[in-house]
């Protein structure tokens, strides 16, 4: 059972003469956490000269049922700059391409829309190995009319890629006008357990003005009118609202993030919170379903992630606002479900992380099993031209010093001074490494680009034991409490061999005494990552001996976490 809080109640209806509790470690990466993972690519580097004269990048990449690679993002269709069309690939989990998995027998396969600058940016795959693509593109096939439109396409699990999933939308396509006379843009989406597509964007309006904008589309292409009413809305929050990402709670509700006065030196990060019938979520944000939190100056969000306890994740990034050094962090901060920011993370909720350049920008995030944060996008530290850059953070809001060269950060240089920028990311399904997409521009062009680190997701391997009499006190008891500042294990709670207090710590205090009681775990601190508590219940070895007991989770033994849920597993 894992958890991030501090305490955790047991509830016991039967007689417990022992209890140890351990935390469960993994086998560890072979390469160090942040390195390169040669597994990939030979080297840990995918670079594809897709156009020989073009701009080409990846903007989302996703792993699908099978471990093979899907990315998606653009390529420069005629040479010409700024003239994109889709594009999207299909490689091995070691980056090769092979037969088998070949689109329509390429490595890579391009769709075009219109001469415009036409984008990928979001790759979902469905339960059923389809592919969802969502993106922008222009109206029309052929010259230059036409608003700017939200696009979203789904493709067949099979090699045949040009022949799109007919099933869906108008021959596998739907282009979903949320304003018919606007140009709209959708960047973000996110698939729910009824098959649903959630989509999020912005519509512009004239020359400066944006409004975010959410819509759902059935399983079948068309809009949702379970949603909303229509199916889609368009937010004027502040001034200038656009939406990012999209994250899908368990319970169903949608979290959006982004920014607000998009552009201007007043810029906050945008979250916003809705219901499944399309409402905005008045619990959340302070009771009316959406808020902006100031990391900086001129901040936006950029990816938004849930973690096992339901608390929000964001990444982006923020200006230094006036600094000797001015230039911009790449920031990352954690919200209570309510939306309130998270005090134990980094004491404000908020982390800012300069990686030495005037420009450190987090673009995509990932939260490991254990956890851990990592977010990611590209510095300009090295001088000449941008850099992957990668942080990694403990579920405290410390940088993870295991992480990267010792300070929990990475900056990498794909060589020949050219500019790497990350936009997407997926952890592998081993959970071991993560696979960032962007691209490599310079020397007139660029280049798709895929970089896979390893990142080993591990608990920390300690053992806590607290023992018990068969009788004596008979009063609720605190089990392994480190009522002693001075006697504080790392990452939290007794350390295999650490004993009681003589001062403070009796033998009564560790007692259960054969009827139903209730017993609070506290850790000593708030551990550096998630923690794993295996209840072991025997016999009670010394006096007045009793055998050992049998129990049933949920009913004999009920454990409940700091928020009184009761954990099954």
């Amino acid at each position: 059972m894992r958890f991030l809080g501090r305490f955790l109640r047991v509830v016991v209806a039967t007689l417990i003469s022992f209890m140890s509790l351990s935390l469960i470690a993994q086998t560890p990466a072979a390469a160090a956490d942040g390195d390169l993972d040669t597994s990939f690519s030979g080297d840990g580097w995918k670079i594809q000269n897709s156009h020989a004269s073009g701009e080409d990048g990846w903007e989302s990449v996703q792993f699908d049922a099978s471990g093979n690679i899907v990315a998606g993002g653009w390529w420069n269709n005629n040479g010409q700059t700024g003239k994109h069309s889709w594009a999207i690939n299909r490689l091995t989990n070691t980056g090769g391409c092979t037969d088998a998995i070949k689109f329509d027998g390429n490595c890579g396969t391009q769709q075009f829309f219109s001469p415009r600058k036409d984008h990928i940016s979001e790759i979902l795959i469905q339960d059923d190995g389809k592919i969802v693509a969502v993106g922008s593109a222009g109206t029309v096939s052929t010259g230059s009319g036409g608003d700017h439109q939200c696009t979203v396409t789904r493709f067949a699990a099979n090699k045949n890629f040009q022949n799109k999933d007919s099933s869906f939308g108008n021959g596998g396509v739907m282009q979903p006008n949320f304003e018919n006379s606007k140009n709209d843009w959708c960047k973000g989406g996110a698939i729910d357990a009824n098959g649903n597509i959630v989509i999020v964007g912005y519509v512009k309006h004239g020359a400066s003005r944006y409004d975010a904008t959410i819509g759902r589309l059935t399983p079948t292409g068309w809009w949702d009118t379970s949603f909303s009413g229509n199916g889609k809305r368009t937010e004027h929050f502040d001034n200038d609202d656009i939406f990012q990402a999209v994250a899908i709670q368990p319970d169903g509700k949608i979290v959006a993030v982004g920014g607000s006065q998009w552009g201007h030196a007043e810029g906050n990060v945008l979250l916003a919170r809705y219901n499944t019938d399309g409402s905005l979520d008045t619990s959340f944000g302070g009771g009316d379903g959406w808020q902006v939190t100031d990391f900086s100056n001129q901040d936006r969000g950029w990816d938004v992630k849930i973690q096992s306890n339901g608390k929000i994740v964001i990444a982006g990034v923020g200006d230094y606002g006036g600094a000797t050094d001015d230039g911009r962090y790449g920031i990352v901060g954690r919200f209570n479900p309510d939306g309130s920011l998270d005090t134990t993370f980094s004491g404000d909720g908020k982390v800012l992380v300069d990686h030495g350049g005037t420009t450190d920008w987090y673009t995509t995030l990932e939260i490991q099993s254990n956890q851990k944060i990592i977010a990611a996008g590209w510095t300009n530290l090295g001088g000449n031209g941008n850099d992957v850059a990668a942080v990694r953070i403990n579920t405290n809001g410390t940088l993870d010093t295991t992480f990267g060269g010792g300070d929990g950060k990475v900056e990498l240089d794909s060589g020949n001074s050219y500019a790497d920028q990350i936009w997407g990311s997926s952890l592998t399904p081993d959970g071991q490494a993560i696979l960032l997409a962007g691209a490599v521009e310079g020397g007139g062009q660029g280049d798709h680009l895929l970089v896979q680190l390893a990142a080993a997701s591990a608990t920390p391997s300690i053992t806590m034991t607290a023992n018990g009499a068969f009788r004596k006190d008979g009063n609720n008891t605190t089990i392994a409490t480190h009522e002693d500042a001075g006697v504080t294990a790392v990452p939290g709670g007794y350390n295999n061999g650490d004993t009681m207090n003589a001062n403070h710590e009796f033998e009564y205090d560790f007692d259960v005494n054969g009827t139903d009681r209730t017993f609070t775990l506290v850790l000593g601190a708030q551990p550096a990552s998630n923690v794993v508590v295996d209840f072991s219940i025997r016999a009670w070895v010394g006096n007045d001996d009793r055998s050992a007991i049998i129990t049933t989770l949920g009913t004999d033994l009920v454990i409940k976490d700091a928020s009184n849920n009761t954990v099954t597993q």
